[in-house]
């Protein structure tokens, strides 16, 4: 796990990873050009989003009229190579600039491939608290240092996403149960609070600059203890079926990543969308074989 920016000619190209947050779905990889972005969520396949320029024609009389956007261009891997998409929406670019663009990014994921995966950069956390203790509940959002803040922040906290999930990430069977009772104990009047993390782990609330120790947050982004065995079972069921998303964080301690991964027999089926990205595995046989339930199950 690294982290790299360093220059290819004269440009600087940056690479660096964040998590994909609300639901915890793993983490995206970025390498970030003048061209454009090149993204991964499981350090194989690859989009290729590059620069292009649209004109806007509310700009003021005399100034340069371009704003610069990012068009999907295709999807990249080793083994397949570009997939271009059929139709393209900036229809007065060059194509020519385009792929060249394209090209450039290609290259820069193949020079950082193998300092897969990148460092973890999202830093600053949007955190449900719990309306008694007032203590960090359940991880809503993360950013990059200097990023914006989203125009709408999240109401509550999920755990899936849609009625059947995603190929990565499977719906959790309890998810309706597991939801209502994360907003439950947030309370009526919700406390969600932005929090700059600081490289040991501690926090400090941005609105308040109060200062939040790093055992008060929840390691794998959801408070494990409950009040009652239900609640606790529940919470740690769905623990147990995101293991294979899970054992894409940093900076697990080697107790809690072998945890996580005694648990990857639990929804196998979804391991080859975040293998590629674990910073360490504990158990390569344990590994190994939730990757062969995962091809048996497909094949099923």
């Amino acid at each position: 796990m690294r982290h790299n920016q360093r220059k290819v000619g004269n440009e600087a190209i940056r690479s660096y990873a964040i998590r994909r947050v609300n639901p915890f779905r793993g983490v995206m990889q970025v390498i970030e050009a003048e061209e454009g972005r090149a993204l991964s969520c499981n350090g194989v396949v690859w989009e290729m989003l590059v620069r292009a320029r649209q004109s806007n024609a509310r700009d003021c009389p005399g100034r340069d009229n371009q704003r610069k956007i990012y068009y999907r261009f295709g999807m990249w891997s080793m083994n397949d190579g570009l997939l271009q998409r059929a139709n393209s929406p900036a229809e007065d670019q060059d194509y020519f600039d385009l792929a060249k663009k394209c090209e450039a990014l290609v290259e820069y994921v193949r020079a950082h491939h193998q300092q897969l995966p990148f460092k973890l950069e999202d830093n600053r956390e949007l955190w449900l608290f719990d309306s008694d203790n007032q203590s960090p509940l359940a991880l809503l959002a993360s950013l990059r240092p200097g990023a914006s803040l989203p125009r709408s922040e999240p109401r509550g906290w999920s755990c899936c996403i849609g009625a059947n999930g995603s190929p990565g990430q499977r719906r959790f069977p309890q998810s309706r149960d597991l939801e209502t009772q994360v907003s439950r104990r947030a309370g009526f009047n919700i406390n969600k609070y932005w929090i700059r993390r600081l490289a040991g782990g501690d926090g400090v609330v941005e609105i308040t600059g109060d200062a939040i120790s790093a055992n008060e947050f929840p390691v794998l982004l959801l408070d494990e203890n409950w009040a009652n065995d239900q609640e606790r079972r529940r919470a740690c069921d769905y623990i147990k079926w995101i293991s294979p998303s899970l054992l894409t964080l940093q900076h697990l301690d080697k107790g809690t990543r072998t945890r996580i991964e005694n648990n990857l027999n639990v929804q196998a089926v979804s391991i080859e969308h975040h293998w590629h990205l674990y910073p360490e595995v504990v158990n390569q046989k344990l590994l190994k074989a939730a990757r062969v339930q995962s091809r048996i199950e497909q094949c099923n």
